[in-house]
């Protein structure tokens, strides 16, 4: 007996084209037949919709609708996994149990449905595409190398870790010094961001082209793009990104480790939840004092109940994390990286949510109607919402950085004419 398998949408618009490809194919139809053809396949149709899905998606579908206006919204992990489920049998692909796969040649569509905002995917065919796979330590050094980089310092482990703003040519220079213990990672948002030349090195893909925070006021826009290099045992912390967004890491040189943490671990991992990101536009922070790759399991006993997913990522490789997933990424030699991040279809409540619970928008000031919205634009209605106070606060924010930023320029110009000691640059060393 054939096994009818529940689809979306989309893939009931697909069955349907392949049902009229097989008529067409066959012999002359009459007009009686077709009407029979067409009466047949709605009710086949109906029949599948009602009777084939399971109990808990006719009363929680993956298309239910959501009236953020009216209660808050937490993202259901367990119905993305069901969904997920189904689709990976519609595509006839094998359902992998704790194991992230590498993918080429993906479909928006299966991407979509998949993966994205459900299970992290590595695509293999996307950076190796960008100009950026071509940069090097000796066009930056030449380009670039007095420009003062944003970058932490890591003595005695992740716990001590310290922040400085210091020439490029500098942390290259000792980009080969590092211990277990001691390392440098240079975690800069508006290096590339500021510098078109290369911002153009990164290419576009279809995979990461509906992207909402392209809908938000520039002011308070997250910045997207961060650099990031670092030395050998360099790492970041433990993590949710802000606004638990959909997470996106291409690798252009070295190696990096991963450990992901699927959702509803959030007990396990000593978050502290008064904690805010200090973004223009406010959010909770959600970042683990625990260090994945060098545990304390004394301090941080419930560690040992932690399940987790370990992935490499190598030169031309993308990951994808999905939103509502814990993170920690270790470099196992000198790597430079890129870190991006996706606002859509699949995830956008949460963002949204995140705002709410940040305090820049009240849900009561949501109408009624928000619901019936197509996503980009209750997007749109949610930002045209904000207060003022809210937008000046953004100015505010990022003025003081770009104010920073020339700041240091300023500086820079200085030591160079000799006016300043330069000393001070290489104190994180001694």
């Amino acid at each position: 007996m054939t096994k009818v398998v529940a689809k979306p949408a989309c893939a009931r618009t697909r069955a349907l084209r392949l049902l009229a490809e097989k008529h067409s194919n066959s012999e002359l139809v009459t007009p009686c037949r077709l009407l029979l053809v067409l009466i047949v396949s709605s009710i086949m149709i109906a029949g599948i919709s009602f009777s084939v899905v399971p109990e808990d998606f006719k009363e929680g579908s993956w298309n239910e609708v959501i009236n953020l206006s009216q209660y808050s919204y937490t993202f259901n992990h367990e119905m993305a996994m069901k969904e997920r489920e189904y689709n990976l049998e519609y595509y006839e692909r094998p359902q992998h149990n704790w194991k992230v796969e590498r993918r080429s040649g993906l479909s928006v569509d299966e991407f979509f449905d998949t993966y994205d905002a459900k299970w992290p995917v590595i695509l293999t065919d996307v950076v190796t595409k960008w100009p950026a796979m071509n940069w090097t330590k000796e066009v930056f050094i030449k380009k670039y190398g007095k420009e003062r980089v944003v970058m932490k310092a890591v003595v005695g482990g992740l716990q001590h870790a310290t922040g400085h703003a210091l020439p490029l040519e500098v942390f290259i220079d000792h980009l080969n010094e590092a211990s277990f213990d001691t390392w440098t990672y240079l975690e800069d948002e508006l290096f590339i961001v500021m510098r078109p030349e290369l911002k153009k090195d990164i290419g576009q893909n279809e995979y990461t082209e509906e992207n909402f925070f392209n809908l938000f006021p520039e002011v308070i826009r997250p910045w997207d793009c961060m650099m990031l290099w670092g030395t050998a045992n360099s790492r970041s912390t433990l993590h949710m990104d802000p606004y638990n967004w959909t997470g996106i890491s291409a690798v252009l040189q070295g190696h990096k480790k991963w450990k992901l943490v699927p959702p509803g671990q959030d007990h396990l991992l000593y978050v502290d939840p008064g904690v805010r990101c200090g973004f223009p536009l406010e959010c909770r922070k959600y970042n683990s004092p625990i260090d994945a790759f060098d545990v304390d399991t004394k301090k941080y006993p419930r560690f040992k109940r932690l399940r987790f997913l370990e992935v490499d990522l190598y030169p031309g490789e993308m990951l994808v994390i999905p939103t509502g997933w814990y993170h920690q990424a270790f470099n196992v030699e000198q790597t430079l990286a890129l870190s991006l991040q996706m606002m859509n279809r699949n995830n956008y409540l949460v963002v949204l949510e995140e705002i709410i619970k940040g305090g820049s928008l009240k849900r009561k000031k949501l109408p009624a109607y928000f619901s019936t919205l197509l996503p980009p634009d209750q997007v749109k209605m949610f930002m045209s919402l904000l207060p003022k106070k809210v937008l000046r606060h953004g100015e505010e924010v990022t003025k003081e950085v770009l104010d920073q930023i020339k700041k240091t320029k300023d500086k820079q110009e200085r030591v160079k004419s000799g006016l300043e000691n330069s000393e001070e640059n290489m104190s994180i060393y001694v």
